[in-house]
């Protein structure tokens, strides 16, 4: 089985300790990290390699950079100074990253607390509160600049646009609600039914109306 130089195996030892210290893991966990991705390894094997009383095998090195999360296992063999360097490179790249996605979790979360507010404010002002109170009581957060006063508009349209919608499903939800009992109250009572339920056809806003503007509702004909 084929092993470091040894030239290069005290900054190995050296450098897998202070690794393994740094990620706060016992020479019994990265064993058994390491026998996790299937190389063969127990806790005397890592005190060993940190002891420099023997060369770690290729296969060994590789699977402990992978098992320490390592940019590459041969930064094992770099001199200590150079190790740090990358270490603590890999560090702050990871640190950069981790920030980013809460920065994103961040603006995701305020983003949809402006929604609310913005749904808030229009309904304010629908329950007949001043305009100039809904945005006061709203401390200001939809106006602080230029691009949030975009956004502002952008979202109280939304919020109109979703209520509208809300108050138009509710609607069609209580035409049909009272269809079906009508049609319920007519079959029960034994009138033989020339329309039948699945024959009506609920217009939506842009349908045709008669000329006194009342939509049209479409009904199949009858089958003979």
């Amino acid at each position: 089985m084929a092993t470091l130089d040894r030239s290069v195996g005290q900054y190995f030892a050296i450098n897998l300790r202070k690794t393994r210290e740094e990620k706060g893991l016992s020479q019994a966990e990265l064993a058994q990290r390491i026998k996790d991705l299937g190389q063969s390894c127990t806790q005397a094997t890592i005190w060993k390699l940190e002891q420099g009383h023997r060369e770690p095998k290729l296969t060994e090195a590789v699977a402990i950079g992978a098992a320490l999360d390592l940019w590459s296992w041969t930064e094992l063999t770099s001199k200590p100074a150079t190790f740090n360097v990358a270490t603590a490179l890999d560090y702050w790249r990871r640190r950069a990253f981790e920030l980013a996605e809460q920065t994103r979790a961040a603006a995701a979360a305020q983003m949809d607390a402006l929604i609310q507010l913005a749904f808030a404010v229009r309904a304010a002002q629908d329950a007949g509160l001043s305009v100039e109170w809904a945005e006061g009581r709203a401390g200001g957060w939809l106006e602080l600049t230029p691009e949030v006063t975009v956004l502002r508009e952008v979202l109280v349209a939304r919020a109109a646009e979703q209520m509208e919608d809300e108050e138009r499903d509710r609607r069609r939800a209580e035409e049909e609600r009272l269809v079906e009992q009508i049609i319920s109250a007519l079959e029960n009572s034994g009138v033989p039914l020339v329309i039948k339920p699945e024959d009506i056809r609920f217009v939506g806003p842009d349908s045709s109306r008669d000329e006194d503007g009342v939509p049209v509702t479409n009904v199949a004909p009858a089958a003979k």
